[in-house]
């Protein structure tokens, strides 16, 4: 590369870090008025009904689930690798989901996958969520995220899990649960 040409690539990437910088600070401009916008609402909100617009949001969220009636029957889903063996069984209402694993899976209580990510980050994930939403008075505790871990010595045989509440928060369960299971010895 000569002269000339190392010239003009540097003349071009100073014109490019010059343009970075200024749509940068655009956009760092643009987000502080979208933040004053937002502050805005929220008084506006509060002033009309107490309440900030994101207790508004996730009030509204609890009042469009469906009611459980005892005339409600369970659903049955079957969890299966992407090989198509069959992983668990999925037993689940509008409340409650029970995940009971196949008896030739031998996922350990300690088993990494399972205690770091599917308990620890995804469930335990949720209760937390659900835990700040009860601090906050958007539901009582009753409606909280929970859950339960049934073991037969070292293993585990089954996974209930309590309030869940809605579609998506169970499709990212037995997304996790289908990972966790897929890595784990046979």
């Amino acid at each position: 590369m000569d002269y000339s040409e190392e010239s003009e690539r540097s003349q071009e990437l100073a014109e490019l870090k010059a343009w970075l910088e200024r749509r940068i600070s655009e956009l760092q401009s643009e987000l502080e008025r979208l933040k004053a916008v937002v502050k805005y609402v929220d008084e506006a909100l509060a002033k009309s009904s107490f309440k900030r617009a994101d207790a508004l949001v996730a009030r509204r969220a609890l009042e469009q689930q469906p009611p459980a009636g005892p005339e409600e029957r369970p659903t049955l889903r079957t969890v299966r690798s992407r090989a198509g063996k069959t992983l668990a069984t999925v037993t689940f209402t509008a409340d409650v989901a029970r995940f009971v694993l196949s008896p030739e899976i031998q996922l350990m209580r300690d088993h990494r996958p399972f205690s770091s990510f599917l308990l620890r980050k995804v469930l335990d994930g949720f209760v937390a969520q659900d835990q700040e939403m009860v601090s906050k008075g958007y539901f009582d505790q009753d409606q909280a995220f929970s859950y339960e871990v049934t073991y037969e010595g070292d293993v585990v045989r089954q996974i209930e899990v309590r309030n869940y509440r809605n579609e998506a928060r169970l499709r990212e369960i037995i997304s996790a649960l289908r990972w966790t299971l897929e890595t784990a010895p046979a």
